[in-house]
């Protein structure tokens, strides 16, 4: 017989899918969407998207923060009403400010939603199992983003509404599974081999740690983060559009094919004791495969190769950095920590900004150079962060 634990986590880890399959029906179609609607120039496009994506970001943080000091269950209630309004009401008003207003609600309830399940996971689940739980969340996330773009496609030919409307549907899904199925979490109590700590945002601004690893996960992010958009805007400066088109095409079934079949085997091996060098080991997958990018050239086999590579560094660094932070959160404070860490996001916000400045004032194959450094400087910092900490067993205070 299942536990009541095994329960939750399968609920979580099906609303989690569910909700990425909605937002990544919507989220390709936005330019589109504003554009073809409410004609939009290109570059106000892109203005009031990133203007959403970081809002949401950053307000995310404050409500991440509250999420302690409530039942993370009803927490997550809401955040996924929230969604499902933003989803609502886009195709309902007819203002384009509205729609980017609900669009960064939406986003904002996206984030909130899952930084409250990986502090949901911190809270209920065994320390054995945690890296496991983790790599299948990451996994279901990139299932959503296979699922998503195909069936808003579809959806688009029909009506430019119709895929918020499926957003809607597959949104409520996760309602009925997490108020039926998961069990009620408040505020985590400290073990015996924990140190209790009273909930306070302050703690975080002393932790250094936690600083280090918030900004190693935000140059990771830059790296890492939208490389899909990256390496379109790359082969459009240095080749033709046909193959530009055929490199992409090849690119992003190997990446997400990679992280379907790999990410639960590679992140499941993670535990504190091999923390250290294994990220090594992804930062070393990230930088051979940005070394393969920049020599590929017009040479499909290289470039498959070279994704491949780096999305095994993706692998391992996508459930190492939440284990970094679980292993420093005080009991008590987990989604408050997760939703620090979050502000790391905004590097993969701002890859597709720095790229295009990088492509229009340097030779092109410095991109791969100056992210090169920047995945080197998020290991220096995550060395940083760990530096003075026991990566034995955990050492929930903060310093």
């Amino acid at each position: 017989m299942l536990s009541k634990t095994t329960i939750s986590t399968g609920g979580l880890l099906a609303s989690s899918l569910l909700l990425t399959i909605g937002r990544g029906a919507t989220l390709p179609f936005m330019a589109i969407y504003l554009t073809r609607k409410y004609g939009m120039a290109v570059d106000a496009v892109g203005i009031a998207m990133s203007i959403a994506l970081t809002v949401g970001v950053v307000f995310s943080l404050g409500f991440g923060i509250l999420a302690d000091r409530f039942d993370k269950k009803r927490y997550m209630l809401l955040s996924i009403l929230v969604f499902i309004t933003g989803f609502i009401a886009i195709p309902l008003v007819h203002d384009p400010l509205l729609v980017v207003i609900f669009f960064s609600l939406i986003n904002c309830a996206y984030s909130v939603f899952s930084t409250v399940l990986k502090g949901y996971f911190a809270d209920t689940l065994e320390p054995g199992a945690k890296a496991k739980i983790f790599s299948l969340n990451y996994t279901f996330l990139n299932i959503g983003w296979t699922i998503g773009p195909p069936l808003g496609t579809l959806l688009v030919v029909y009506s430019i509404d119709m895929p918020f409307w499926m957003a809607v549907f597959t949104s409520a899904i996760p309602l009925v599974l997490i108020q039926r199925y998961v069990q009620s979490v408040q505020i985590a109590r400290a073990g015996p081999d924990q140190a209790a700590v009273k909930w306070s945002p302050s703690v975080m601004l002393h932790d250094r740690a936690l600083m280090w690893f918030t900004l190693s996960a935000f140059l990771g992010s830059l790296v890492g983060g939208s490389f899909a958009s990256c390496i379109s805007q790359y082969l459009l400066a240095v080749a033709d559009s046909d193959f530009a088109q055929k490199a992409v095409g090849l690119v992003l079934p190997v990446n997400a094919a990679v992280v379907v079949l790999l990410q639960y085997a590679v992140g499941r091996r993670l535990t504190a004791q091999n923390l250290k060098p294994l990220m090594g080991l992804g930062t070393l997958c990230f930088i051979l495969g940005l070394g393969g990018f920049m020599i590929a050239d017009t040479n499909l086999l290289l470039w498959g190769v070279s994704v491949a590579v780096f999305t095994i560094g993706e692998l391992i660094y996508a459930p190492g950095e939440y284990m970094l932070i679980d292993h420093i959160a005080p009991a008590g404070m987990k989604s408050s920590y997760f939703s620090a860490q979050s502000l790391g996001w905004l590097g993969g916000a701002l890859n597709p900004l720095v790229t295009g400045i990088i492509l229009t004032t340097l030779p092109a194959w410095s991109l791969f150079a100056i992210l090169t450094g920047a995945i080197v400087l998020a290991w220096l910092c995550m060395l940083k962060g760990m530096h003075g900490r026991s990566w034995d067993t955990p050492r929930l205070t903060a310093v």
